[in-house]
């Protein structure tokens, strides 16, 4: 068993936008149900991360699946919604090094946090795509009702910042910081809450 008190915050906080994810799944587009598909695997792998962090055993294989499965997800998200691919271009390019990685771990598992960093490194690529064509398009006037900008914005809180934090995360001598990475994951779920709760808002006349 589990006391409540094991249980992190930032889950909590992951809970609720996976939830709201699902209750909207219906209504939201391809990008907002592959978003949901990406939230409540994301929710269940902390769940069993937390399980077995409790009870002292092996999570590696957990998180090095995972990051394939969230970067992945990611990539397709916004595959989705960037009209101009052969900028993606880029972005296949990085992930090819992603995955170079990603099989190196099996070998060394230093290599996790590389991967981290690539895949997050990928993301703000991604993002950069995404709001280059929505300030050029005419989707701007209307952006604050846009869910791929309000996952944009959260997931920039998150990705971008991690990327300096994992490149460290083999010389830190402890885990000290580690609240502040936790702190950045229960802002991202709120900002992505949020989005899927004003994006789906009826308009009163």
């Amino acid at each position: 068993m589990i006391d409540l008190s094991d249980i992190p915050l930032f889950l909590y906080f992951q809970f609720a936008s996976a939830f709201l994810a699902l209750w909207f799944f219906k209504r939201n587009s391809f990008f907002g149900k592959a978003l949901a598909v990406l939230l409540c695997i994301t929710f269940l792998v902390e769940c069993l991360g937390t399980y077995f962090s409790v009870h002292k055993q092996y999570n590696f294989s957990l998180y090095h699946g995972y990051t394939l499965v969230e970067f992945s997800l990611i990539l397709i998200l916004y595959r989705g919604i960037i009209k101009e691919k052969k900028y993606l271009t880029v972005s296949y390019v990085i992930l090819m090094f992603f995955l170079v990685f990603w099989v190196l771990t099996f070998f060394n598992k230093k290599y996790l946090f590389t991967t981290m960093v690539i895949g997050a490194f990928n993301v703000g690529i991604l993002i950069f795509l995404y709001l280059r064509e929505l300030l050029l398009s005419d989707k701007l006037i209307n952006f604050k009702k846009l869910l791929p900008f309000w996952v944009s914005v959260g997931f920039i809180v998150f990705y971008l910042p991690s990327i300096p934090f994992f490149s460290f995360w083999n010389f830190m001598k402890d885990r000290s910081l580690v609240p502040i990475l936790e702190s950045l994951i229960i802002l991202m779920n709120i900002i992505i809450s949020f989005g899927l709760i004003w994006s789906n808002k009826k308009a009163e006349y």
